[in-house]
């Protein structure tokens, strides 16, 4: 009788599931994101900082884990805050831009936002609908391998690269995603400097990363790719602190770059650094002793 129970169960959650799925594919939500090109006039034109939100980050709203950031109720709070706040004068807020015009993208990404996306988040996205505001797309950095027709790929990162052409670069990242290593994707910058934070769980040195951000940013635009902890980093300093810099949480750009250059079909692993979606980074990357890297890194944050 316990198996049989235990088996109805089974039975009607997936019958469930199934029926939130249809529902998801057939929801359209009022969430108003602007497309890549129309975030990234905006950002260049008015020199924004930029908080992007994407799978990850609902993830640890909705109190789970994901594999490079433990979930932290704190951490959950602030980015749920942020999202529901929009906006301000300076900083961009970003969200998937999946909900006007999501035929522009792969059977594979669709079917992740309609099957896994939608149906998980649907109570947060409700809340969302109600706040009204507009935001930015976090597709600003991933503008590559998800869309269906590639062909205005090259013109776009021309276009994103004019952000730091000829400018002094912050790159705030972890131990092993090296932006820009072995790629010409910020070579149109005037310089580089790094700081270097725990590929893992960052949010535990947020004060100590931003204690260095304070430190060796003077002049500098930052480029943050911390994950989670990126768009706290931009809010306590760009909304909270009314820091002077601009300040981009650019995420994942450079594995996008890389597969761009490549020509890659499908997401493929990258062997001397970090690749998004492949996120078991320890043991799985040999690093590049890379000296003209390493003369870069300003601080390293254990």
């Amino acid at each position: 009788m316990k198996v049989f129970n235990k088996f109805k169960k089974k039975v009607r959650k997936g019958i469930r599931d199934t029926i939130l799925i249809i529902w998801s594919k057939t929801r359209k939500y009022d969430i108003s994101v602007m497309n890549n090109y129309e975030s990234l006039n905006l950002i260049e034109d008015n020199k924004l900082s930029v908080i992007r939100f994407g799978d990850g980050e609902f993830d640890i709203i909705r109190g789970r884990s994901i594999p490079y950031q433990e979930f932290d109720p704190k951490l959950a709070d602030k980015l749920r805050d942020l999202i529901l706040k929009g906006s301000t004068n300076d900083t961009l807020i970003c969200l998937p831009d999946i909900f006007q015009n999501i035929n522009r993208y792969s059977k594979k990404c669709k079917r992740f936002y309609y099957e896994e996306f939608f149906h998980q988040n649907r109570e947060f996205l409700k809340e969302i609908e109600k706040s009204k505001n507009k935001y930015g797309s976090t597709f600003i950095s991933r503008p590559y391998i998800d869309l269906k027709d590639r062909s205005s790929s090259k013109i776009y990162f021309d276009k994103l690269k004019r952000l730091w052409q000829n400018k002094d670069l912050l790159i705030v990242e972890g131990k092993y995603t090296r932006s820009g290593e072995g790629n010409d994707l910020s070579a149109n910058a005037n310089s580089i400097s790094r700081i270097i934070v725990p590929s893992k769980n960052a949010f535990v040195k947020k004060n100590a990363i931003e204690q260095a951000i304070r430190k060796y940013s003077k002049n500098k635009l930052v480029l943050l790719m911390v994950g989670p902890t990126a768009k706290i980093i931009v809010s306590d300093l760009k909304i909270d602190d009314n820091f002077p810099n601009q300040l981009i949480d650019i995420g994942h750009i450079d594995s996008e770059y890389e597969w761009f250059k490549m020509k890659a079909e499908k997401k493929v692993k990258i062997p001397h650094k970090h690749t998004a979606e492949f996120n078991y980074d320890d043991g799985k990357v040999t690093l590049i002793n890379d000296k003209s890297y390493l003369n870069q890194v300003k601080e390293i944050i254990d």
